[in-house]
């Protein structure tokens, strides 16, 4: 009986032997299929046929030049950036539950992106230029103010990174005019922690995010926001940041960014709208198209009426 048992051992830990080495041979399998690109401050991985990475390192160093004011105080230790040819293989890299319409995700404190293929990036009817920008934003201003921890409301976040990445996105102002209208606009303080899972509703915190950080600056100028983002670096979190920059905190923000909506987002803002301009074209060509063929049928009617009237020489 003990020779039995002691040859089940032996199996057992001849199986998890086996499991381990396989374990560690899998990563490397894996990484042996991947190429690699680098520049002075990135490291691009990617499958052959998947993307160019000398692009991917020129728009990623193009923007790191864009902002000293974050890059001189960071650590210059390399960002890596990892381009999935699969969406399947988006979400295996990510190890996190994420959304099926995300393209890219940034992981700040370990300095780490992964994107979609580019194909699939297109598909979402968006640039890998600016899905880059924006994630490359996460990690640089999630370096720069890691000290404030989880006091950074998630709305805000995302605004930096719009902000930063001179982002240019039409539909979101055609969400939030949509929005403004119907009053269901989502306050601020409910995209503290997390975006509505539903596509829609994340495309109008998105919108939210970036419009509340250009009325912050068209109101209160580029050197206050700066000047949060200085306070955050230190280690402040927001909420008494804008106390001690703006002198209220976020929930007066909050209203006062409300109340400006409906004045910057009005019935002029909604006739110039992209859906009104096309519908108003759309309405104008079958309009004329209806002036045109009832001017027609009246020549052919007046047609009609001279073939049937005889003429005098005819007459008896």
């Amino acid at each position: 009986m003990s020779s039995v048992i002691h040859r089940g051992i032996c199996q057992t830990l001849k199986i998890k032997y086996i499991a381990t080495i396989l374990l560690f041979i899998t990563p490397f399998t894996v990484l042996a299929s991947w190429k690699k690109g680098e520049s002075e401050h990135f490291r691009v991985y990617y499958q052959h046929g998947i993307v160019d990475s000398a692009s991917i390192l020129q728009i990623a160093e193009i923007f790191y030049a864009e902002v000293p004011r974050i890059t001189r105080y960071i650590s210059d230790e390399k960002i890596e950036i990892k381009v999935c040819d699969t969406p399947k293989a988006f979400q295996a890299s990510i190890h996190a539950p994420i959304q099926d319409w995300a393209v890219g995700c940034a992981f700040p404190l370990s300095r780490r992106i992964i994107i979609q293929n580019p194909s699939q990036i297109t598909q979402a009817k968006l640039q890998v230029a600016q899905v880059l920008r924006h994630e490359i934003a996460h990690v640089l201003f999630g370096q720069y103010t890691q000290k404030a921890g989880k006091g950074v409301p998630l709305w805000f976040v995302e605004g930096i990174a719009i902000h930063l990445a001179k982002e240019w996105v039409p539909s979101r102002h055609e969400t939030l005019l949509k929005h403004v209208f119907s009053k269901s606009i989502i306050p601020l303080h409910q995209l503290t922690d997390k975006f509505p899972t539903l596509h829609t509703g994340a495309d109008l915190a998105y919108a939210q995010s970036q419009d509340a950080l250009r009325w912050f600056v068209q109101v209160y100028g580029i050197e206050s926001l700066w000047t949060i983002i200085d306070r955050l670096h230190n280690g402040m979190d927001l909420n008494s940041a804008f106390e001690a920059v703006l002198g209220y905190n976020l929930e007066v923000f909050d209203k006062l960014w409300q109340e400006s909506l409906p004045q910057r987002y009005h019935w002029a803002s909604f006739l110039s709208s992209s859906y009104v301009f096309w519908a108003g074209l759309g309405g104008l060509f079958i309009l004329s198209y209806f002036i045109c063929w009832n001017r027609r049928r009246k020549q052919l009617n007046q047609l009609t009426e001279q073939e049937n009237t005889i003429d005098p020489f005819f007459r008896e």
